[in-house]
This record gives structure tokens, C-alpha cells and sequence, in this order.
């Protein structure tokens, strides 16, 4: 799952390795001599790939399809179902936790090779225009007339495709940026994002080994921050505005052509549809759904999917007709009483 021009695999490890890294148990399906060279997340994994498990409604996506070969730390309460699809399981209490141990051993982001600030391997095209102290890591790739900003830090592997502008002071790592894009001053782009799991021994960061993929003609405002996946990419479509101070959680997915003014908080995983409007200061919770055409009021509180077009407002943001009346009800009732009221 893992690019290579994004990160360095530290692995193979093996089934007893990982049972001493994350503290887990190697189970009675378990072979100590076992190794995996990858980590994917439930829906993709493949033979000499970990993942994790930690609760049987995952268990029951599987519907009884064999998963030889793979090995997934999990609570012992579903060691006899994973026995039954042919799984190599570790028992471990908290198996995100474990995972998070294990998967640090296998990959390492790459960091900016040596004491050249363009790095000998990175490829810039001639028509680029870099400014002063401009940082250019190993095998980037820098397109036809891009423009680079001061002191603007650009990772390993980054790829930014013809007639870009990125502002001065911005940081890219594991991101492709499409043609005609605008990144502003202070951007942060693939960055890991709030990935945290629990254990007994406190919170443990969650590795991201994702990236961020950029559309065409986005722009990205001031001091904003977009995340890369955990796994896969985080991906902003074609013709996306996002103005200054907003973020973008690990591996959410943005339709075509939204807009997003300032604040915007776009919790991890969500999937945003096309022509969408976030009025200032919107917050979503993760793993929810944005339909298409849907437009959302200054400062709502998105808590569930909203699929239907429409304005919706509030907090709980709910459709705007609704939130109305809803205000209107509490205005009554806290309306201070006249005069003639009281007579």
C-alpha cells in the first residue's frame, strides 16, 4: 500500500516479530516463522499483508470468503471466526494499538537526502521558477512554468504538474499535484494526520502511509492543512476551492468543483460529492456522506450524511426550512414578556 517514492519498507517481518513489537499473542493459528512485507486495511488485504480487526460486524463483511496467508492482530472474542476463514491472527486487547506498533517497523517516511537543497535526482523543468531557499527532496518532479515560493519545502517523490503556483513558507510531502493548481502561502499538504489508537500505556500514532492527490485547478487557501491517508489517498477533485485555515482529514475524497470558505473542518474518511458550498466555520463528523449539489449554512454541525440536494443549517445541521422553525420555536419561548402580556 505503501509508495515507494514516499517511503522506505523497513520489513519483512515475521509473525513472532510482530507479537514482540505490539505486545500481542501469537495464536493457536499463528506460525512464528510467518512474514509479511505490507499492511492494508480490511477491504484489501492479500497474502504477506497486516491488518487489524476489532469487532465482528468487520468479521461479518468477510461472508465466509478463506483469507489464507493473511495476518490480522484481533481480540480473542473473534479468534474461532478468524480460525474458520484461515487467518493468521495475533490475540491482542487493543488491536489498533498493535498495529500501529507493528506497522511503524515496516515503513519509514522518507526524509530529504543530503546537504543539497535540490536534491541531484529531483527533476525540475527549465521553465520553473523557484524562489530563494526553495527545498526540492529525491525524485520530485517539478513541471513546465511552476512556480515556487520562498522557503517552500517540497518532499521526496512529489510530483507538481505544469503551470502550478505554490506560495512561499508551504510544505508538501506525499501529495501529486495537478495542472494549474494554486497553493498558497503556509499550506501543509500530506502531512499524517489525527490518526490515534488506545491502549493501556496511552495514545499511540497511528502511521499514515497514504498520500494526497490533487485535481486539476485547485486551490488550496493560506495556512491550510490536508492530510494523507492511512491508508491510500486523501483526494481533492478538479476545480476545488478551499480558502485559508481549513482542513482536510485523512482520506476524505472531494467531488469537482466544491467550494469551501474559511474553517472548514472535514473530519477523516468523509466522502464529499460534487458542486458542494461550505458556508465559514463548518465541521463534519468522519465517515459520513455528502451528496451532490448540497449546500451547508455558515457554522452547521454536520453529525450524519446528508445524500439529498438542498441548503441545510444548523447544529445538527438539518434542512434549512427545518432549522427555521426550529429557531423560531426557541425565540418564542425565551421571548421576555411585555406589559401586556402580563395583564
Amino acid at each position: 500500500m505503501a509508495e515507494q517514492r514516499f517511503f522506505d519498507q523497513l520489513g519483512p517481518l515475521t509473525v513472532q516479530e510482530i507479537a514482540a513489537l505490539s505486545g500481542a499473542a501469537i495464536s493457536d493459528s499463528g506460525h512464528g516463522v510467518f512474514e509479511v512485507t505490507t499492511v492494508a486495511p480490511l477491504d484489501a488485504l492479500r497474502p504477506g499483508a497486516l491488518g487489524y480487526i476489532e469487532n465482528a460486524k468487520l468479521l461479518d463483511a468477510a461472508q465466509g470468503q478463506r483469507m489464507d496467508g493473511i495476518v490480522l492482530l484481533a481480540p480473542q472474542s473473534l479468534a474461532d471466526g478468524l480460525n474458520a476463514l484461515g487467518v493468521v491472527h495475533l490475540i491482542h486487547e487493543a488491536p489498533r494499538a498493535g498495529f500501529a506498533k507493528a506497522a511503524s517497523a515496516l515503513f519509514r517516511l522518507r526524509e530529504h537526502d543530503g546537504q543539497a537543497a535540490i536534491h541531484a535526482s529531483a527533476q525540475v523543468d527549465p521553465s520553473a521558477s523557484l524562489a530563494p531557499n526553495v527545498v526540492i527532496g529525491q525524485e520530485a518532479v517539478i513541471s513546465e512554468d511552476v512556480i515556487i515560493g520562498a522557503n517552500t519545502v517540497i518532499g521526496p517523490g512529489c510530483r507538481i504538474g505544469r503551470g502550478s503556483r505554490i506560495g512561499a513558507n508551504a510544505s508538501l510531502r506525499c501529495a501529486d499535484i495537478g495542472e494549474t493548481c494554486n497553493i498558497l502561502s503556509g499550506a501543509v499538504i500530506g502531512e499524517a494526520g489525527f490518526g490515534v489508537a488506545i491502549s493501556k500505556t496511552g495514545a499511540i500514532d497511528v502511521p499514515h502511509i497514504g498520500s494526497v492527490s490533487l485535481g486539476d485547478a485547485v486551490t488550496i487557501g493560506a495556512n491550510s492543512t490536508i492530510d494523507r491517508g492511512v491508508f491510500g489517498a486523501t483526494r481533492i477533485g478538479d476545480r476545488v476551492k478551499v480558502d485559508n485555515l481549513s482542513h482536510i482529514a485523512h482520506n476524505c475524497d472531494v467531488g469537482e468543483d466544491t467550494l469551501m470558505a474559511a474553517f472548514a473542518g472535514i473530519s477523516g474518511s468523509t466522502k464529499i460529492g460534487a458542486r458542494v458550498v461550505f458556508g465559514g466555520r463548518v465541521g463534519l463528523a468522519d465517515h459520513i456522506t455528502i451528496g451532490d449539489d448540497v449546500t451547508i449554512g455558515g457554522g452547521a454541525a454536520v453529525m450524519n450524511s446528508l445524500t439529498e440536494p438542498g441548503i441545510y443549517a444548523g447544529a445538527p445541521a438539518q434542512p434549512l426550512r427545518d432549522h427555521l422553525r426550529e429557531v423560531a420555536q426557541i425565540r418564542r419561548l425565551v421571548k421576555p414578556k411585555t406589559k401586556r402580556d402580563k395583564s
